[in-house]
């Protein structure tokens, strides 16, 4: 990074040599590096047309008037210049659009370099050149010579079938399942293993095909012979032109043979669940089609009933991206248009200019599903909004669609859960591996008795927002709230302290950072009359409104957005009359959130029957599709905790003296609420890495630092364990790096700070983590989440995180990330001084107790003290 051409700040003239000041100017190196790798997505979805729209929008009003001008006179190829009137009234985007459909992008190209020169404008026709042989260099760099011989993508449906039963030998309902979704030969060449799995064939079959098709071009064109069908065809056994099975398949076989038997007596039962899941479709054309098919065996059957569904979420997501258009204004519709006729990054033809004249937001995303596919569609709109400058819409629409997906994939996997065990883990992640699906859990609860305890080391893993407890007893020993407080924090509260303005009770009660543990009955431990555990009609008068008000937080959009939080309705003892406050609360919530959002786990089945009939009654609900009761807490104790994202085996750890390291406990981390710690083992065995869900949450990750986002610091973990792709470092890493280490070793100075000052988006906060990445082995690293949070409680913090587990004080290295202020960091440096000298005093008067000693005690432990750092990276 060069210096800033600029007068320095006159602070800086006054500041210590300990304190390094990195600045970059707007034309540094680290600063075009970054611009260049935020604009290598939207280059990679231009063309020509996008390239003449960018350059003719550097030309001001009066020469724009000109390049019409000469556009109007201008002669190429034989065509006669482009008439006056079409040209009148036109600004880039039209001009751009009008000259591709009149001379072909290739040649539209030429003429605009063209008029360029003649209006005196050499460097834009220059760089036009420029961008444009960008471009071809991409779009070559993107293109590969095709894998697979010319002549599979002529191959029909029937073919590919053929192909695959008599050459790939699969077994047939995998090829029959290609076969109803229409896969063509053209179709098959674009697959990958991911669309064989979504469409519900298994890895190793996916894998195989895939393999074949590559060796086609190693072989002779296959001879594919017709299928002849006959009434006893059954879907899992192999025709006469299978391979002869090996064990484990001849197993699965039988298996699948003894299913059909059981399956055979379903059928009516699955005929009127799918007449069912076609009421809410009132197009009679839509269910047509979807009486007509018949399902053959079990397999066809589940794919059907998902099928039905599709139609709803199709709608809900065209809704969606309808009424995010509706957010724009008309100039941006008419951008929106242009960028979507102009849309590269897909194998599907964009949507012609003619097709989008004159259509509102309603037409527009009808004809994005149509184009796209409703899964496509969504990342087409959301990449032209971006183009646009519509990044927070962007945002907005991949929220909501995430949880309409959620609630979606929520009824589909409870219609197919095979026992309760799979019905459990499909209610707290939606179908998946993960309980990361939903951003909070709230678990209500009544009485325990302490032989349940064991049982419910469950919640300590779940990230609880907050615990309704209805046992005035909880917080005493045998109490599920003492039981909790064990291994995490859990902060006890009454309702009356959820009233108030939103961010006022989340900051007070320290919500999201810690656990919320709510008596809504009354508390045993406290001897005020206010505390005191009520009787139902007492309770009803005097604190059910409190209750109600807490639920109505809790439900509050402001707080969760819809979908994101799930609501658990714990019941460890019986609940046998409506007179009771914990049904009173079920009634609240449900008045104040969607009913999927709300489940209920019952430690008896006879204890359930009762609780289930008052909510059918009361209700109008049939609570059994969201309901858990035949499994034993042991079990229900088991299946989550079996559940990702997985505890680290070994603990998170951070380093410590002599090159030891100590176990960061969940308890103490909870007590750090203002840092978030970089531990040794800082991502490791948290989820399974062999799995597809991690690849998928691994691109997504990668996808979004690459798209602009936030590094994070799992980014820094994927590039270790790809050594081939180390991640990149800034041009001053070395510099910083080693002004760091050189402090380490030689400063006697208790707290020492490096300000960094950069550019908003030219990598200062990418080069500070990455330095605390690789320094993590030799201090403990923090980042303080808020920069808005006390100093003086910082500092306290940053104090208990250099002694955690260790009898010597260990190195800190803390990150003050995007702060705009210039004097308050020296504040916080002023109160960890304090602090550690606080902290020392106290060591020195303890050892002095307990050793009789007075003399030499603050030195001894003054020189265990080796150094607190502290990066400022402040935006210039």
């Amino acid at each position: 990074m060069s210096r800033s051409t600029t007068e320095p700040p006159a602070e800086i003239e006054t500041r210590t040599k300990e304190e390094v000041v990195i600045e970059t100017s707007t034309e540094d190196e680290d600063d075009i590096e970054t611009r260049i790798e935020e604009d290598v997505h939207n280059r990679l979805t231009e063309n020509p047309t996008v390239v003449i729209k960018n350059t003719l929008d550097k030309l001001g009003k009066g020469r724009l008037k000109s390049f019409k001008f000469q556009l109007n006179n201008h002669k190429a190829k034989g065509l006669e210049p482009i008439p006056r009137s079409k040209l009148e009234d036109k600004d880039a985007k039209d001009i751009a659009t009008l000259m591709a459909e009149y001379y072909g992008r290739e040649d539209a190209l030429s003429v605009t370099r063209e008029i360029l020169q003649k209006i005196n404008q050499r460097d834009l026709a220059s760089q036009l050149d420029s961008d444009n042989a960008y471009l071809e260099s991409l779009k070559k760099g993107s293109q590969h010579e095709s894998q697979f011989p010319a002549y599979v993508k002529n191959w029909t449906k029937e073919q590919v079938t053929q192909w695959l039963l008599q050459h790939v030998k699969v077994y047939s309902k995998y090829a029959e399942r290609l076969e109803e979704e229409d896969v063509s030969g053209d179709c098959l060449v674009c697959f990958k293993k991911q669309d064989f799995l979504d469409m519900e064939v298994k890895s190793g079959p996916a894998v195989r095909i895939l393999a074949e098709l590559r060796h086609l071009n190693e072989k002779p064109e296959p001879t594919l012979q017709p299928i002849v069908h006959t009434s006893t065809d059954q879907t899992e056994a192999p025709g006469p032109t299978q391979p002869e099975l090996s064990l484990a398949q001849a197993i699965e076989t039988k298996q699948a043979e003894s299913r059909n038997k059981i399956e055979s007596k379903t059928d009516k039962l699955v005929e009127k669940e799918l007449e069912k899941s076609q009421l809410p479709f009132k197009e009679a054309s839509e269910k047509k089609e979807i009486q007509q098919q018949k399902p053959k065996d079990l397999g066809a059957r589940r794919k059907e009933t998902v099928v039905t569904t599709a139609p709803e979420a199709k709608y809900n997501i065209t809704v969606e991206i309808k009424e995010t258009l509706d957010n724009l204004s008309k100039e941006d519709v008419k951008s929106f248009h242009f960028y979507l006729q102009e849309y590269t990054n897909s194998n599907c033809k964009p949507i012609s200019r003619s097709r989008l004249e004159d259509k509102d937001t309603n037409d527009t995303a009808k004809l994005i599903i149509n184009n796209y596919g409703e899964k496509e569609a969504l990342r087409v709109t959301k990449d032209i909004l971006k183009d646009i400058n519509q990044r927070e819409l962007a945002r907005q629409l991949e929220n909501k669609t995430g949880q309409l997906k959620q609630q979606c994939l929520s009824k589909d996997v409870l219609k197919k859960e095979p026992n309760q065990g799979v019905k459990l883990k499909n209610l707290l992640t939606c179908g998946g591996n993960s309980l990361d699906n939903y951003g909070r859990f709230v678990v209500v609860v009544n009485k325990s008795s302490p032989e349940q305890l064991q049982y419910l080391q469950f919640l300590s893993k779940l990230k609880l927002f907050c615990v309704l407890d209805f046992d005035p007893s909880s917080v005493a020993p045998g109490g599920l709230c003492h039981s909790y407080s064990e291994s995490r924090v859990a902060n006890k509260h009454t309702p009356s302290q959820y009233q108030g303005q939103t961010d006022s009770v989340i900051k007070s009660l320290n919500l999201y950072k810690q656990t919320s543990w709510v008596f809504c009955n009354g508390r045993n431990d406290l001897d005020s009359d206010s505390d005191k555990e009520l009787d139902y009609n007492t309770w009803l008068k005097k604190s059910c409104k409190g209750v109600e008000n807490l639920v109505s937080f809790v439900c509050n959009p402001e707080v969760f957005l819809a979908g994101r939080c799930l609501i658990i309705f714990l019941l460890l003892s019986p609940v046998d009359t409506e007179k009771d406050p914990i049904f009173e609360i079920y009634k609240a919530f449900i008045k104040q959130t969607e009913e999927e959002s709300i489940i209920t786990i019952s430690a008896s089945r006879s204890k359930y029957e009762k609780w289930r009939e008052m909510i059918q009654e009361k209700c109008g609900s049939d609570i059994d599709p969201r309901s858990i009761c035949e499994l034993t807490l042991s079990e229900v104790n088991g299946t989550v905790m079996a559940l990702g994202p997985f505890n680290q085996p070994s603990g998170r750890l951070l380093p410590s003296s002599d090159s030891s390291c100590v176990v960061l406990k969940q308890k103490d981390e909870d007590l750090l609420t203002a840092l978030d710690v970089l531990c040794l083992n800082q991502c490791e065995n948290i989820y399974d890495e062999k799995s597809s869900e991690f690849n998928d949450f691994r691109i997504k990750v990668e996808e979004e630092f690459y798209r602009g986002g936030k590094v994070k610091w799992w980014n820094f973990y994927f590039c270790d364990k790809d050594q081939d792709k180390p991640f990149v470092k800034r041009d001053k890493y070395e510099n910083v790096k080693k002004m760091i280490t050189s402090q380490l070793r030689a400063s006697k100075d208790m707290c020492i700070l490096f300000n960094l000052f950069h550019h908003p988006g030219c990598g200062g906060s990418t080069l500070a983590m990455h330095l605390m990445w690789d320094l993590r082995q030799e201090c403990r690293c923090a980042v303080l989440k808020d920069n808005t949070h006390p100093k003086a409680d910082v500092a306290i913090q940053v104090v208990k995180l250099m002694n955690l587990e260790s009898k010597r004080l260990s190195p800190v290295l803390l990150l003050v990330d995007d702060s705009k202020e210039t004097e308050n960091h020296y504040e916080l440096v002023s109160s960890i001084r304090q602090a550690v000298e606080d902290y020392l005093l106290k060591a020195c008067l303890e050892e002095s107790r307990s050793r009789g000693v007075a003399h030499s005690t603050l030195h001894s432990w003054s020189s265990q003290l080796q150094l607190i750092y502290m990066i400022h990276s402040c935006n210039t």
